[in-house]
């Protein structure tokens, strides 16, 4: 039979398999500690940005009123405060004629696309079937009220043959007496 051999491990290669171990720990100790200190720089950066940048804008605050000062003293300064009024002035007027002439285009585009749109549209559906309804009801009443003048002007036809006829029996009486009966 054959027997299986165990090998004994050198102690040399347990020896390096501790030094990798610990070759290993040492980068990730390495990964925590400069994610730790970054991590503090970073919250200390983002607390001095606020500042940073609240003195930076009172900084380009003052060096605007510095410009605007030392422009509005010179001659070519007057000169281009007036031009860029004029010009302002000008843009506004323009703006205004451009959003007046787009907003009388949006209409007209949603005027068409309402009148296209109308067949499918539920609530133009329902207010045309409400006026539609509307106009039939108003239809029945006027076709009731004139049978109900021709029923009247019928029944004043009756009463007047009514009242006629026995005039007219009178008369009908009076000819067959005053015929003369024939005689053989």
């Amino acid at each position: 039979m054959a027997t299986a051999k165990k090998t004994a491990k050198p102690a040399g290669e347990t020896a390096d398999m501790d030094i990798a171990r610990k070759i290993w720990l040492a980068g990730v100790g390495a990964y925590g500690r400069m994610y730790s200190e970054t991590q503090g720089a970073v919250e200390k950066l983002a607390a001095g940005a606020n500042e940073a940048f609240d003195q930076l804008v009172a900084k380009g605050e003052e060096v605007e009123d510095k410009v605007r000062e030392s422009i509005t003293k010179s001659p070519q300064g007057e000169r281009v405060a007036t031009l860029v009024g004029t010009t302002t002035a000008k843009v506004q007027a323009y703006s205004a004629e451009q959003r007046t002439a787009l907003d009388a285009r949006i209409g007209k585009v949603r005027k068409a696309v309402a009148e296209t749109l109308a067949p499918w549209n539920n609530v133009a559906l329902g207010q045309a079937v409400e006026k539609l309804a509307a106009q039939v009801e108003t239809l029945t009443k006027e076709v009731a009220a004139l049978k109900a003048q021709k029923v009247e002007k019928a029944e004043k036809v009756v009463v007047a043959v009514a009242a006629a006829a026995p005039a007219a029996k009178t008369v009908k009486a009076a000819k067959t007496v005053k015929a003369p009966a024939k005689t053989k």
